[in-house]
């Protein structure tokens, strides 16, 4: 079976980051199809925590992303690594 992992913000559900496909055996043959998976992370998008219907809360917060691409994440598992 294949899967898609498609990441979105909590609040919003703007996208945050669209993964590739890990395909199976069976990919691109027909009669299969690619079951997709969502994830929330963070609160808002940047276009949606400068609105009044999510930003009076997610000012108030400090929310973290998922991690990737970040140099917090990486930083932080370097660390843990030594």
């Amino acid at each position: 079976m294949c899967y898609q992992l498609i990441e979105r913000y909590s609040a919003c559900h703007c996208l945050y980051y669209q993964h590739a496909v890990d395909r199976c055996p069976a990919y691109g043959q027909s009669g299969h199809s690619v079951t997709t998976r969502t994830i929330l992370v963070g609160y808002a998008c940047q276009k949606h925590a400068q609105t009044s219907s999510y930003g009076s809360y997610a000012g108030s917060q400090s929310y973290s992303d998922s991690g990737y691409y970040s140099n917090q994440s990486r930083d932080s598992s370097y660390r843990h690594r030594r």
